[in-house]
């Protein structure tokens, strides 16, 4: 009985705490704004994902390499590349799959614009900013128009005094591709001198 009555107290916030818990729906990071995302990678290429593939790396993690078809070049110094290897964390090998919420996550055939870093002669390149990196084209009445990937991710910023708040990102919202190159190309102009 004195159990009881000790954990009797705690019975409803303990009860409540539980009906209203959500589960985590995805990755929170860091929200990054366009001239953030261009400063942070090395390439910022338009094309379409023409390939994928999962392997098993030795640590017994999924990863996957997606070869993207290089349509226009707005940062990077590789004119004679056609293809860009971008690697991601997850996949699918025959009936195992791997999952990380907020990760970039691309299907064949789409055209994306994509921010990545890293890379090299033998080494795939990264998203910058997880999914943030993938801006996915769509054609939308006769336009196409660009939309920021954040599927999986939860994006927030610290205000003045230091909470963190909700951020949307660098494309809040759809926007027709050539507006949206014309000022990322004005944003990678400016940085190129600061580099």
């Amino acid at each position: 009985m004195l159990r009881f009555r000790l954990l009797h107290p705690l019975l409803g916030p303990i009860a409540a705490a539980l009906l209203f818990a959500a589960p985590a729906g995805g990755s929170v990071v860091q929200g990054l704004e366009l001239e953030e995302l261009a400063a942070e990678a090395d390439r910022i290429v338009l094309g379409r994902v023409l390939f994928s593939e999962s392997f098993l790396r030795r640590d017994g993690q999924i990863w996957t390499w997606h070869r993207i078809g290089v349509e226009r070049e707005i940062r990077g110094n590789a004119p004679d590349e056609d293809e860009v290897i971008v690697e991601t964390m997850g996949g699918q090998i025959g009936e195992i799959g791997m999952r990380v919420e907020g990760e970039a996550s691309f299907q064949v055939g789409e055209r994306v614009l994509v921010f990545v870093h890293g890379g090299g002669p033998h080494a795939a390149f990264r998203t910058v900013g997880m999914g943030q990196g993938v801006m996915r084209v769509r054609r939308e009445k006769g336009l196409d128009t660009v939309r920021q990937s954040r599927e999986g991710l939860l994006l927030v910023r610290q205000d003045r005094e230091g909470r963190l708040k909700r951020n949307f990102g660098a494309l809040p919202e759809p926007e027709r591709l050539d507006a949206f190159l014309s000022r990322l190309r004005q944003i990678a102009a400016k940085q190129a001198g600061r580099r």
